[in-house]
C-alpha cells in the first residue's frame, strides 16, 4: 500500500469517526420544577367525588359523546339517561381512586403540535385528529377535583398514559390505571326485575299480534302453566286452566325453566322516559296499544305474565323494534328519526332490539304467603309490588332480541313429543281453580 492509499484509508477512517462522534444520542430527559409532583394534589379522598363526566369522539356519528354519573338527593343518576338510577357507589369509588396520587412522572414536551401523536386532540375540536377523553370529577359542591385529557398508551412504559391539563400545552407520561367505563349498562343494576326463579309459581305467555291497520288482536292463544305443588323440587309444570294441550305432545319443563330464567336474567339495553301522563301517541310509537275504553294495554308482539308466591303479579308487554345503536340505542335521541331497518338480513337481526312495558301489582287472592286475616296492603308482597311499580312506572325499556326471544316463545316452543303409549300426558290440565265467567277482550284503539 503507497503513502497516498495509506493516507486516504486515515482520512475516511477519521470522517466516519467524527461522524460517528456527531451523531445524535438519546435526547436526555427534561425535568421542570413540577415534574414528580402529584397531578391532582388536592384531591386526596374518593368519598368526595359526586360526579363524573367523560367527554369522547364518536367516529361514526362524528359527533362528541358525553356520559356523565351524578350524585342528586343522596342518589346516583345519569344525567345523560334521564337521570335514570345508576348502581354507581362501586364504580365511581374506582374511578376517583384512579386519580389520586398520580404523579407528574415523565415531560415529553410542550409543542401544540405534537398533541395529535399522543393521543391528546381537544375531543370537542371537530378539526381534531386523535381525539383524547376528557374526564372530569367535580365535587358535591361543583368544585372540580380533577380535570384532565387522557391519551394513548406509552408503547415502551407498561401502564403508563400521555395527559395534559384541559387548558395546557404540556404533556406528562403518568403512571395511571383508568378504570372508567362510559357503557350504561355497566352502571345500572344487573337485576333488572328484582325477581327470583324460585318466586313464580305460575307464568303465561301469549304470542298474539296486533294488527295495526285494523286496530285489532290477532293470534291469541294464552299459554298458562303452574308449578305442581305436589313435587317437592318444584320442577314440575302442568297446564293450567283454560290452557288447550297439543295433540301428541307433552309440556317440556325445560322450556317453561328457560322462559322464567330470562325474566330472571333479563337485563336492558336502553331506556326513554315514560311520560307522566301516558298518552296514545307516546304509546303507539313504541308499539303499545289501549283498548279504547282505556282498561287494557296490548303490546304488538305479545306479552307475558309471572305470578310469584307473594302475589305480585309481573305483566310484560312487548312492542316495536329498534334499530338504533350508541346513545341513540341507550338513552334515544330527542326529535331524532329512528335508524331504518338495515337491509341486510344477517344485519337486521343482529342490530334488532325491542321496546318492553312492565307493569306490576299486587294480587292478595294469590298469595300464598300472607298472614290470613291481616291488612292486605301490610303483607310483604303488596309492598314489594308498590315498590317495584314505583320503578317501573317512569321507563319504557330496551331489551336486545336475544332476551325477547328467551322469553317469549311460541305457544309450540313450549311442548315436546309425548312418550308413545304414555297415556294420560303430563300437559294435561291441572285440576281446576275458581274460575271466573271469561271476559272477552275489547279491541286496542285504533293507531
Amino acid at each position: 500500500m503507497n503513502r497516498t492509499t495509506i493516507l486516504t484509508v486515515v482520512v475516511a477512517l477519521a470522517s466516519l469517526g467524527g461522524a460517528v462522534a456527531m451523531r445524535p444520542g438519546p435526547a436526555p430527559q427534561v425535568s421542570y420544577e413540577d415534574t414528580g409532583q402529584l397531578l391532582f394534589p388536592s384531591f386526596t379522598d374518593p368519598s368526595q367525588a359526586a360526579s363524573l363526566e367523560v367527554i369522547g369522539w364518536d367516529e361514526t356519528a362524528a359527533r362528541n359523546t358525553s356520559f356523565k354519573v351524578e350524585l342528586k338527593d343522596g342518589r346516583w343518576t345519569i344525567p345523560s339517561h334521564n337521570d335514570y338510577p345508576a348502581d354507581g357507589t362501586e364504580r365511581m369509588g374506582k374511578a376517583a381512586a384512579s386519580f389520586i396520587d398520580v404523579k407528574k412522572d415523565i415531560y415529553r414536551g410542550d409543542r401544540p403540535e405534537d398533541q395529535s401523536s399522543y393521543g391528546l386532540d381537544d375531543p370537542t375540536d371537530p378539526n381534531a385528529k386523535e381525539r383524547g377523553q376528557r374526564i372530569t370529577i367535580k365535587d358535591a359542591s361543583g368544585t372540580v377535583l380533577s380535570d384532565v385529557i387522557v391519551g394513548k398508551k406509552v408503547e415502551d412504559k407498561e401502564g403508563y398514559r400521555y395527559v395534559r391539563l384541559p387548558d395546557q400545552k404540556r404533556v406528562y407520561a403518568v403512571k395511571i390505571d383508568v378504570d372508567i367505563s362510559t357503557n350504561f349498562t355497566d352502571w345500572i343494576e344487573k337485576d333488572l326485575l328484582l325477581i327470583e326463579q324460585d318466586q313464580v309459581v305460575s307464568f303465561m305467555s301469549d304470542t298474539y299480534k296486533v294488527d295495526e291497520s285494523q286496530g285489532k288482536v290477532t293470534g291469541s292463544d294464552p299459554l298458562l302453566v303452574k308449578k305442581d305443588a305436589t313435587d317437592p323440587e318444584g320442577t314440575s309444570w302442568l297446564l293450567g286452566e283454560g290452557s288447550t294441550p297439543i295433540a301428541g305432545k307433552e309440556l317440556d319443563p325445560f322450556k317453561v325453566k328457560q322462559a322464567i330464567s330470562g325474566l330472571d336474567r333479563l337485563q336492558i339495553v336502553g331506556v326513554r322516559p315514560r311520560p307522566e301522563m301516558l298518552t296514545l301517541q307516546a304509546l303507539q310509537s313504541k308499539g303499545f296499544f289501549v283498548t279504547r275504553d282505556g282498561s287494557r294495554l296490548y303490546g304488538n308482539e305479545g306479552e307475558v305474565k309471572a305470578i310469584c308466591d307473594d302475589g305480585v303479579v309481573y305483566n310484560l308487554y312487548f312492542g316495536e323494534v329498534t334499530y338504533d345503536s350508541g346513545l341513540a340505542l341507550t338513552a334515544g335521541q330527542e326529535g331524532g328519526e329512528a335508524a331504518p331497518k338495515p337491509e341486510d338480513e344477517a344485519a337486521a337481526k343482529k342490530d334488532a332490539n325491542r321496546y318492553m312495558f312492565v307493569d306490576v301489582f299486587y294480587d292478595p287472592t294469590l298469595d300464598t304467603k300472607a298472614t290470613a286475616g291481616g291488612n292486605p296492603d301490610d303483607a310483604a308482597g303488596a309492598k314489594r309490588a308498590k315498590q317495584l311499580s314505583a320503578r317501573f312506572g317512569k321507563w319504557f325499556y330496551v331489551i336486545s332480541d336475544a332476551s325477547f326471544k328467551q322469553i317469549r316463545k311460541a305457544k309450540a316452543e313450549f311442548f315436546k313429543d309425548a312418550p308413545a303409549g304414555s297415556g294420560a300426558s303430563p300437559a294435561s290440565p291441572a285440576a281446576p281453580a275458581k274460575k271466573e265467567p271469561a271476559k272477552k277482550e275489547p279491541k286496542p284503539a285504533a293507531p
